[in-house]
């Protein structure tokens, strides 16, 4: 196996892949901690539409992503396409952002992964361990994951994702069997929909199905990657749709959408643990409180496995240190890019634990805001990279999928991201100056990767003309 661009061949099969992107997507932290804050913030009872509208307007980025995904097949994913679409030094911003997306999520997610650990073993053990510690903790045991072989962190991130969609629908089902009285579809009533705060619930919703992309990062070690990538996208977008949508407007049918803000503004926090309790019992509550720990590990470990992929493509095309795109003998695996930021992450939990801050006021609903800005960025980027790759390039695809589906996604794009920067301070939870800044340090951190890549095509120039 080369050591230098081994990434382990046929290692993914479509399931496998699947759970790799909806694990990413957390589907019982989006239910526990985001869903309530949707339904107060966003456009109360008529959130379930919402999730549809998003799917919509995503489904219409991945024909032109999907499309390209045939010709182009490589870990940087987004940053690949870009750099094929619209040139190097495009491509080299796009490294930039994607890095900071996921190593912003990542952040996140650990954060809130040490939170709720520190949570459960104080309330069951009467243990007081750090948040902080227990994120290094899980950092480490989703380091020694990363460098082991692919196809394992697919298995066991597969349970976990079960395990957890399992709960949820229990909750659902036994609210719908247990209900007194006729369901209510009034959710998907224009009347109902329309109202409240709609750029706040579109935000919401889009966040949550963020991460479906991710497919492309492993499409170097999937078997038949031409089908298997375009599949796992759409069937992973498809179901994280559906259990959203169907999970909200299950919620809404326990207190009814004259009611659902206020009983859901009292508690958001436990918000779904009530209405668990209430209609399955406390063991499931119970349970939830373990699988939102595993599936917070689940998210950690395969938001690891892109930041370390993309730093491995970033790598071979010669943009940061070699050594990162070196893989592992036996596994073939880029442990080189997991070692680094695994210590990088390490060290910034420690700096934060020691600065004593605030792991989800400070740490997770920043880092989730930098990430839902960065990504739909970057799928801007990719609509207008696919536009650009087959203007010249005979291609059998229609003209929808390779111009009109990708212009439209280009438009949309749009409108969401000036929807979120409006927005910021509701995304993060706070007025503060950080919030007014993140679209100045996403800006920031482009001009950075365009720089580079400019300056290291100017070498190159003066070399050849040296030569």
């Amino acid at each position: 196996m080369n050591s230098e661009s081994g990434l382990r061949k046929n290692s993914l099969g479509l399931f496998s892949l699947v759970f790799f992107v909806i694990a990413a997507a957390s589907p019982l932290t989006g239910v526990v901690g985001g869903l309530p804050v949707a339904i107060i913030s966003g456009n109360g009872a008529g959130i379930p539409v919402f999730y549809i509208l998003s799917c919509a307007i995503l489904m219409l980025f991945s024909v032109g992503f999907i499309t390209m995904s045939r010709h182009v097949s490589d870990s940087g994913a987004f940053y690949t396409y870009i750099s094929k679409g619209l040139g190097n030094k495009w491509g080299s911003s796009a490294s930039i952002i994607a890095l900071l997306a996921y190593f912003s999520i990542q952040t996140a997610i650990v954060a809130m992964l040490g939170f709720f650990s520190e949570q459960f073993l104080n309330q069951h053990f009467n243990l007081d361990i750090p948040w902080w510690i227990m994120s290094m903790l899980f950092v480490v045991i989703a380091w020694i994951l990363g460098v082991r072989r692919v196809e394992f962190g697919g298995k066991l991130l597969g349970l976990m994702m079960v395990a957890e969609v399992a709960i949820v629908l229990l909750t659902d089902i036994m609210l719908l069997i247990k209900k007194t009285g006729p369901y209510t579809f009034r959710s998907f009533e224009p009347s109902v929909f329309m109202q409240g705060n709609l750029g706040v619930a579109f935000i919401f919703t889009i966040a949550g199905l963020i991460g479906f992309e991710s497919t492309a990062i492993y499409a170097e070690e999937c078997r038949d990657p031409r089908k298997t990538v375009p599949r796992a996208t759409v069937i992973a977008l498809l179901l994280i749709t559906a259990f959203f949508c169907f999970t909200s407007w299950t919620l809404i049918q326990a207190y009814g959408f004259d009611q659902i803000v206020t009983i859901a503004s009292k508690d958001p926090g436990n918000f779904v643990f009530n209405i668990t309790r209430q209609y399955v019992g406390q063991w499931a509550v119970d349970t939830m409180s373990i699988l939102l720990i595993t599936s917070l590990f689940a998210a950690t470990v395969a938001f690891h496995n892109n930041i370390s992929r993309y730093l491995f493509s970033i790598s071979r095309d010669g943009l940061i240190w070699k050594e990162l795109c070196r893989t592992h003998p036996t596994n073939g695996t880029p442990h080189n890019a997991s070692h680094l930021h695994s210590v990088i992450l390490l060290l910034l939990l420690a700096g934060i634990g020691g600065a004593g801050l605030d792991p989800m006021v400070h740490i997770f609903a920043i880092g989730s805001a930098i990430a839902t800005l960065c990504i739909l960025i970057l799928q801007l980027g990719v609509s207008a990279a696919v536009i650009f790759f087959f203007r010249h390039l005979n291609s059998a695809n229609s003209r929808f999928s390779i111009f009109w589906a990708p212009l439209f996604s280009i438009l949309s794009m749009a409108a969401t991201i000036i929807l979120v920067v409006n927005n910021m301070q509701s995304l993060v939870g706070s007025d503060s100056v950080v919030a007014k800044l993140i679209p100045w340090g996403i800006a920031a951190a482009a001009l950075c990767g365009y720089g580079i890549a400019a300056k290291r095509e100017l070498k190159t120039s003066v070399h050849q003309q040296n030569d």
